[in-house]
């Protein structure tokens, strides 16, 4: 078969012989119209530049400052693991992937100091970026403010035996601040948004969280497992304990994968919200179980077994 290549050049031979005819056909019936002979340059140019000359790249999407695809990679499936699948482990595994690629990521290095235990290493990291933050951009530089803003808050509190409100409310605003303006700009951004989420819970309580959830999320977005886990635990939240356990029941037919912690912890923060701790225990065991380092899992589970 002929090649793309020779298709190309056939087409290209194809045009102009056709525009060649006309071109002699108009010249005949006008007369050289000085009118018309400017205008059917024009057009053939066109037509031709459509097939010859260089198109335009695409825009390419948020790349959240990396210009590795490979870090940009293990960076989103580390949020795909945590946000998603609630495994933990494996995506504090994937964020360090993605610093490996790209020594600069300046957001990857951020989310290795997010999840990572080591008090040591979580205010290394925020002095670095401390200092490095400059060099972020735009919409990459709104995200890193609210990152190190967590890492802050984070090592305070392992600290500190307490938390000062004001310290905890900068924070919260800060966050809902920046993470509105990157999806404005980029409304693919699925974890900004989901993080957005959460700042929303946590600053207006359950109903305007539920309400921006299902405003925000797009209908590409309807499966991400996510989105249906946070609508199920608002639900729960709101006393909507029948159609909580009805939506986690979907979370888990999506996922259908027994290995994953977050259908488990989903079903205990139902049944603690139903106050069936007696329900609730053997589902928030399976999730520790399954991801030690699930820290939400181990926060739910000190709650559980203290009732």
């Amino acid at each position: 078969m002929p090649s793309k290549t020779g298709h190309a050049v056939y087409a290209r031979a194809v045009l102009k012989f056709k525009l060649n005819r006309i071109q002699n056909k108009l010249k005949y019936q006008v007369l050289n119209t000085k009118l018309i002979a400017p205008l059917f340059i024009a057009i053939s140019t066109v037509a031709i530049c459509s097939l010859t000359c260089e198109q335009p790249k695409p825009v390419r999407s948020f790349d959240y400052g990396t210009q590795s695809d490979s870090a940009l990679y293990y960076y989103n499936q580390g949020w795909r693991q945590i946000m998603d699948n609630g495994q933990w482990t494996l995506s504090e595994n994937s964020f360090r992937k993605a610093i490996e690629f790209d020594t600069g990521f300046l957001l990857g290095k951020s989310l290795v100091g997010r999840i990572s235990t080591d008090l040591n290493e979580r205010s290394t990291i925020y002095r670095e970026l401390g200092t490095g933050k400059t060099k972020a951009k735009d919409y990459e530089r709104l995200l890193l403010d609210a990152y190190l803003s967590s890492i802050n808050i984070m090592n305070i509190r392992e600290q500190e035996s307490e938390l000062k409100p004001e310290l905890i409310s900068k924070h919260r605003t800060l966050s809902e601040t920046n993470f509105s303006k990157v999806i404005q700009k980029f409304p693919e951004a699925t974890y900004v948004k989901a993080e957005y989420i959460e700042v929303l819970h946590a600053l207006y309580g359950a109903k305007p969280a539920l309400d921006s959830l299902h405003k925000l999320v797009t209908e590409n977005e309807q499966d991400i497992p996510f989105f249906i886990n946070y609508a199920a635990s608002l639900e729960a939240e709101l006393g909507n304990f029948e159609n909580a356990l009805l939506i986690a029941n979907r979370l888990s037919e999506i996922l259908n994968d027994t290995t994953l912690p977050e259908p488990y912890m989903l079903f205990a923060k139902i049944y603690f919200e139903m106050d069936s701790i007696d329900n609730a225990k053997p589902y928030i065991e399976k999730a520790v179980e399954l991801d030690p380092k699930h820290l939400i899992a181990q926060g739910l589970k000190k709650r559980i077994f203290k009732q």
